[in-house]
């Protein structure tokens, strides 16, 4: 009966860390929190994965900042026994106004689970430049002929 509880035992622990290994992280940061209308701020959002094929995330609307630049990375490495996979997206964001915002958290579904980032609340103070304004995406230049 001992050995029956200590097999037992044993292959539970297994089970449990074998699961530890096939976790996946969501984890976001900004370089600062407190910024004028005059500098940007670093937005990154990094996704670790013990599978292969990463979905996309549902990454925040940055609604009161302008993207100046965008990145994304990724890097896959294999053992003989696992996967480990990385992306990394990192936004480049300058204010469009002066304010209190918060970037509200990204979101990601793997294996009918889903997992959040943090979200941040930034606070921009009127810098020497006045901030500009963003066009929307749907406004095309009038052509008169």
């Amino acid at each position: 009966m001992k050995n029956k509880t200590f097999i037992l035992t044993l292959l539970f622990s297994l089970f449990c860390v074998i699961n530890g290994f096939a976790e996946t992280t969501i984890k976001a940061g900004v370089d600062k929190v407190n910024i004028t209308t005059d500098e940007v701020v670093s937005y990154k959002l990094t996704i670790t994965a013990t599978q292969k094929n990463i979905p996309k995330p549902e990454l925040p609307q940055f609604d009161a900042f302008r993207v100046v630049s965008q990145v994304q990375s990724s890097n896959v490495s294999l053992s003989k026994k696992d996967i480990k996979a990385t992306i990394a997206h990192t936004y480049i964001l300058a204010p469009i106004q002066a304010g209190s915002f918060k970037i509200e958290p990204a979101k990601i579904t793997i294996d009918n689970q889903t997992l959040s980032s943090d979200a941040f609340e930034i606070e921009v103070k009127q810098g020497k430049v006045k901030p500009q304004k963003i066009q929307p995406e749907t406004e095309q230049p009038q052509i008169t002929l």
